[in-house]
């Protein structure tokens, strides 16, 4: 059974939730008022079956002071049926209604002439013609036009066949992106409690698919509950997927917690956001100039929120234009590149015009920025609007260079994009643009950002070399401080090897250089460093500490005390502990000698080994700590053996 939604659209009184319950035997003015008034004042639901399609249809107000109800009902149709009365023929609401359609890309429907009882037939073909001319140049000006009359039944069997052949046209050349590449959402349109199951939500489902006992998120206050019941189309089911009218059953969260304009949807990790970059189209009855800064009221979903609009290109926003611009809201909304909004007049309310969203989270744009932002988000916008096939590329690639050498994550690219983290990885694998770092979360970097990272790093450890001549190199975690401390230790990692197998860099042991870069002494450091190691020598077993030797040397103590660590790490000098140091041979003479005097097995004191050495127990203490470090020696009690 394939399923569609379909929205009715059209003025007050016209007839729509009349010509639905002709065509369903359902009446979708469930509230009293509705009732005592004989209009609606919110969105009503109703469904059937019309050959291999189940049909849900969306009735929406058609009163001016209602428009906000509409909207949140008809962000969720595929398909519309704009109701018209022959009595009266196109009105405001005829006029604002079909904008608002063409503004979220709604391009097929038919045309329900209604009333048709109530007016001769050359008065009939005269509103046909009207409606023609309204029509004409609109993706609805293929739209058949089906007379009927409501109440006595005629024309309602002709408009059932003509919906189901626009069915199938629409199933045939439908150009929906495909929900199983996105992340599932329910916009919630209406929250109320069924005693003995609690709080139900209902909306028209997006993306891939949710199932029975799944734990959903709600945003924008981003709490988690778990799905206890779904309905599809007033039927029990075990999971739902896109295009379908939904009722949920949760768990955990009290209908007072819950309100229309809500998300629901299986994905924690969405970004609730106050800042979106759009692609707007201006409506031409727009009666005065649009400056920067002005309030206007945003409708995505099934949510209405106020913010201001910021045009990127110029100052003002006119009449009959497609403009990019940065929207700020008062409030966190969730959306994805390329969904569908409207935007209306803050006071009075009016239909200003509508879009696409292009950037769900972008930064406030710095002037100098704003050329190659400009390029960006312009050809983003062509794509989505041409549906071009490489649009998600090129979505993703944008993402991921916004992202800077930092780069992203997956998990931050499905709330940037609104993609699943299968669909991303078949993207990415096929980019040469950019590099997927193998850490847990994946971190996709793009090469420029790689290259750019990699060119810094050879600068700074050029400058290091320049700087600190005797000494052979930067300790990686140093060195990945001074970097930069955005990146993670297996991105760095990445790095020191795409340098590496470049030889452009060497990696020994923790200490990383540039290639080939060696220390080399001059002539006067060469003689200062056989001066330290002769001092050293000379001092035996009991050596001059370092300020001793810079004390006893006639050379700069700066160059003394650097080349005394040069020799230390370069393994000529040896540190015992802080203050004391030997060079190699004698800690081989030590060695020696103690195993010359207490084969192993036979322990000895602290006091024999500072007699057989001739040393205080200043030097001998740290001497033989230093062994039991090394495991020559192994201390019991206050007796060593050697090992």
């Amino acid at each position: 059974m394939k399923e569609i939604i379909l929205g009715t659209a059209g003025h007050i009184d016209h007839g729509k939730t009349s010509l639905l319950k002709s065509l369903t035997g359902i009446d979708t003015d469930r509230l009293a008022e509705e009732k005592l008034r004989g209009i609606s004042i919110d969105i009503g639901f109703a469904h059937m079956r019309l050959g291999s399609y189940r049909v849900g249809f969306i009735d929406v107000p058609g009163h001016e002071k209602f428009i906000k109800n509409m909207l949140a009902g008809v962000g969720g149709i595929q398909m519309v049926i704009l109701v018209v009365a022959a009595d009266e023929s196109i009105m405001p609401q005829t006029i604002e209604h079909l904008d608002i359609c063409k503004l979220l890309g709604v391009s097929r429907g038919v045309v329900a002439l209604t009333k048709k009882s109530l007016v001769k037939n050359e008065l009939l073909s005269l509103v046909k013609m009207e409606i023609q001319d309204l029509l004409s140049g609109t993706p609805l000006q293929e739209a058949p036009i089906v007379p009927v009359d409501s109440i006595t039944g005629d024309g309602i069997a002709d408009l059932k066949e003509t919906l189901h052949q626009e069915l199938r046209k629409y199933e045939y050349c439908k150009t929906l992106p495909d929900n199983k590449r996105r992340v599932f959402r329910l916009p919630i349109d209406r929250v109320f409690t069924i005693r003995g199951f609690g709080t139900v939500v209902t909306g028209t489902s997006r993306g891939n698919s949710l199932h029975l006992g799944d734990t959903v998120t709600i945003y924008p206050c981003t709490k988690s509950v778990r799905v206890r019941g779904i309905e599809i189309f007033n039927e029990t089911s075990n999971s739902v997927r896109a295009g379908q009218r939904t009722a949920l059953n949760l768990s955990g969260m009290s209908k007072e917690d819950l309100r229309r304009g809500m998300l629901v949807s299986c994905n924690k990790d969405l970004i609730p956001s106050q800042t979106l970059d759009i692609a707007v189209n201006i409506l031409p009855n727009l009666p005065q100039i649009f400056e920067g800064g002005n309030r206007v009221r945003f409708h995505h979903g099934t949510t209405e929120l106020v913010g201001r609009i910021y045009p990127l290109e110029g100052t003002e926003i006119l009449a009959a234009s497609s403009t990019l611009a940065q929207l700020r809201l008062e409030k966190n909304s969730v959306s994805f590149p390329k969904d569908h909004f409207i935007l209306r007049r803050y006071s009075p309310l009016k239909t200003i015009g509508g879009g696409i969203v292009l950037d769900n989270n972008p930064r406030r744009h710095r002037l100098k920025e704003l050329p190659e932002i400009l390029t960006d988000l312009k050809k983003i916008r062509s794509l989505i609007e041409n549906k071009d096939p490489t649009t998600d590329y090129v979505l993703l690639e944008y993402f991921i260079r916004s992202s800077g050498i930092s780069g992203t994550t997956i998990s931050e690219l499905v709330a940037r994009t609104g993609f699943l983290p299968n669909y991303l990885l078949t993207l990415l694998r096929d980019m040469s643009s950019s590099v997927i770092i193998p850490q847990k979360p994946l971190l996709a970097v793009s090469k420029i950002a790689v290259e750019k990272l990699k060119l810094r790093l050879i600068k700074l450890l050029s400058k290091f070399h320049r700087q600190n001549a005797l000494v052979p190199g930067l300790p990686r975690e140093e060195l990945k401080g001074r970097l930069t401390a955005k990146i993670s230790p297996a991105y760095f990692q990445h790095i020191l090897d795409q340098l590496q197998s470049k030889t452009l860099i060497s990696v020994d042991a923790n200490i990383v250089s540039l290639h080939g870069q060696k220390v080399q002494l001059n002539e006067e450091q060469q003689k200062i460093v056989t001066a330290i190691l002769k001092l050293v020598e000379q001092g035996r077993l009991q050596p001059p500490n370092l300020k001793t030797i810079i004390r006893q040397l006639p050379y700069n103590s700066g160059l003394t005390q650097d080349l005394f660590y040069f020799l230390i790490r370069n393994g000529k000098l040896v540190r015992i502990n802080q203050n004391l140091v030997l060079d190699r041979d004698q800690i081989k003479t030590l060695k020696k000698r103690l195993e010359a005097c207490f084969p192993p097995g036979q322990d000895f004191t602290v006091g024999e080994f500072k007699q057989i050495f001739d040393i205080s127990r200043k030097y001998a203490i740290p001497l033989l700590e230093y062994l039991d470090r090394q495991h020559f020696t192994q201390r019991f009690d206050n007796k060593r053996v050697i090992r």
